[in-house]
């Protein structure tokens, strides 16, 4: 394979079990996650300043890696010049050099928000009138582009992304820039084989370990896992420190455990929905296709008001609980019951009203699904394995991502902050919950499907332990009608030694966004906001401090074993 590294850029010398010991030393938080840009940058620049070679080694090749990720971001191109410039002082060298050519073509860069306006409304045929003539300007097209290029890849419309690269006047000292972005655009909306070819354009000496980790994601795809396996163990060896690469290698070396099939018979699933009948008929459809052994499923319309008889007499179709009952046949007889409430009692009731039932309690699992959901075939089986391995743990989740191309990540696994060290909602206090977003909205390359403890994982696909459940309590009706109740429930669970198990080999897709995301408006972000409130007064500072520490030490143990496997294979 080609290499990964340009041509004498610093790498570790050290094996990635010691590696992991100095880092856990010096930056205990490099093993939250490498995604999530702030933190990145934030690591980066210690690693950079702590006068060891091997961690600024460390430093630099993060400073490489979230560049190569997005190359067009001016803070990213700052911060690897400056790892360069702390290795090699007076003698820049090819990849420097392409740097200031970029960065002085990105002077003057429009402003995000100018950006963000164009591309808010989703309409491709308005934004292509609006930024094609802006992306033509020859000297200010390279720097729309920069300004646009995320905001286009997500508004999923592959035509609008090629019609920019190609209305930009690309210099020539450039033109590997281009190659770059067209093989992230083909990684993201063609087939494997057509981004396989795509990536044969990259420059390897100015992208080599980004090009390469997207050759083994997509040789993976394809189902080659040897050869994709092959790949990233070159790449990992050149990037030693890199938690997601090294976790994704040992999932792929050593698989997350798997239950057997009897196992589903000990697991109840849970769907409750108000007045979304398409929503949860699709969700219903897809829960239908896929492997649920002998789980039992309980669906709750939580008062919904679109089936019922308007005022003149005539019907207005099949609603929520009409759907529900006809989902009935999909499966078995008796293998879905649905319960119909009068009224809508919010999400955290319509979850302790689902629990309290006996066909519920007698089970292990309770397995909530939100009502805007699509499952791969196995994931009950993957969930249950997690928690079959982990008796310890209270809730097994998974990775959420977007349902339409490309995939965006909505949640991964998420991890605790120390109280008060991040910024403050509210400012006359600072904030105890700190949550941790691993993933950040990213795009998904892939770089999440691990395996490995969490403080909280996602909602929108959420095991829990019935006995966990019974020892702590469900959901806090103080969080009705929504926002907060899932997360509160997973951190009492952690301060009560019950953490959550994160299965990123599971990929769940989620139709809508989170209702935090869908907040808008005085009400909606004052219901938010109410809620933050309610959460911060749950907890006291000593017993965050303590699932922040107990979840960097199991992270550490987790990724040390791991790393210590790997190096023994």
């Amino acid at each position: 394979m080609a290499r990964p590294l340009p041509p004498g850029f610093p790498a570790p010398s050290i094996a990635p079990p010691a590696l992991a010991d100095k880092l856990m030393l010096a930056l205990p938080q490099w093993c939250l996650g490498l995604e999530e840009p702030g933190l990145a940058r934030h690591l980066a620049a210690r690693a950079l300043m702590s006068g060891d070679g091997e961690l600024c080694a460390c430093g630099a090749g993060l400073a490489l890696w979230t560049w190569q990720r997005a190359p067009l971001e001016p803070g990213r191109i700052v911060l690897l010049l400056e790892a360069l410039a702390a290795f090699s002082p007076s003698s820049p060298g090819p990849l420097a050099e392409f740097l200031n050519r970029l960065r002085s073509r990105l002077e003057g860069q429009p402003e995000p928000d100018e950006v963000a306006a164009l591309l808010a409304a989703g309409d491709t045929a308005l934004a292509v009138r609006l930024l094609l003539p802006r992306l033509r300007d020859p000297a200010q097209g390279v720097a729309w582009l920069a300004s646009a290029w995320d905001g286009m890849l997500r508004l999923g419309s592959p035509d609008l992304c090629a019609a920019a690269l190609s209305a930009c006047p690309w210099p020539a000292e450039l033109v590997p820039l281009r190659a770059r972005l067209a093989a992230e655009l083909s990684f993201h909306f063609d087939p494997p084989e057509t981004a396989l070819a795509a990536l044969a354009d990259v420059d390897e000496h100015l992208f080599g370990a980004w090009a390469g980790y997207l050759r083994a994601e997509l040789l993976l795809r394809l189902g080659r896992p040897q050869a994709g396996r092959e790949l990233l163990v070159g790449v990992f060896a050149a990037l030693p420190w890199h938690t997601h690469l090294g976790l994704k290698l040992h999932a792929l070396a050593v698989p997350p455990p798997v239950a057997p099939p009897e196992a589903a018979g000990d697991a109840t699933i849970l769907v409750y929905s108000w007045n979304k009948a398409a929503l949860v008929r699709q969700t219903l459809e897809s829960l239908a296709r896929t492997d649920i052994g002998g789980a039992r499923i309980v669906a709750l319309d939580n008062g919904s008001t679109d089936g019922t008889v308007n005022g003149d007499g005539t019907g207005k179709g099949d609603g929520t609980g009409e759907v529900m009952e006809a989902c009935r046949a999909l499966f078995a007889p008796g293998v879905m019951r649905v319960v119909r409430l009068p009224v809508n009692i919010g999400a955290p009731a319509a979850r302790n009203w689902l629990l309290s039932l006996p066909e519920v309690r007698e089970r292990a699992w309770a397995v909530f699904l939100d009502d805007d959901v699509l499952l791969p075939e196995r994931w009950l089986s993957h969930l249950l394995g997690a928690g079959q391995a982990d008796p310890a743990c209270g809730a097994v989740g998974c990775r959420i991502v977007s349902a339409s191309r490309p995939a965006c990540l909505q949640s991964a696994d998420y991890q605790l902050f120390r109280p008060g060290s991040g910024a403050r909602t509210f400012g006359d206090r600072p904030d105890l919950v700190n949550v941790f977003d691993n993933c950040a909205g990213g795009l998904d390359i892939g770089l999440f499907n691990y395996a490995r403890p969490a403080a909280h994982v996602s909602g929108c696909c959420h095991a829990l332990r019935t006995s966990v459940l019974a020892e702590l309590g469900g959901f806090d009706i103080a969080f009705s009608p929504t926002q907060f109740d899932d997360l509160e429930r997973d951190l009492r669970s952690a301060v009560g030694g019950r953490p959550a198990v994160y299965r990123g080999d599971v990929a769940v897709a989620h139709v809508q966004h989170s209702s935090l995301a869908k907040a808008k408006g005085p009400a909606a972000i004052g219901q938010v906001m109410g809620n933050k409130l309610k959460l911060e007064g749950k907890f006291t500072p000593e017993s965050l401090a303590a699932v922040s520490e107990a979840g960097l030490a199991a992270l550490w143990a987790d990724l040390a074993a791991k790393w210590a496997g790997l190096a023994g294979a």
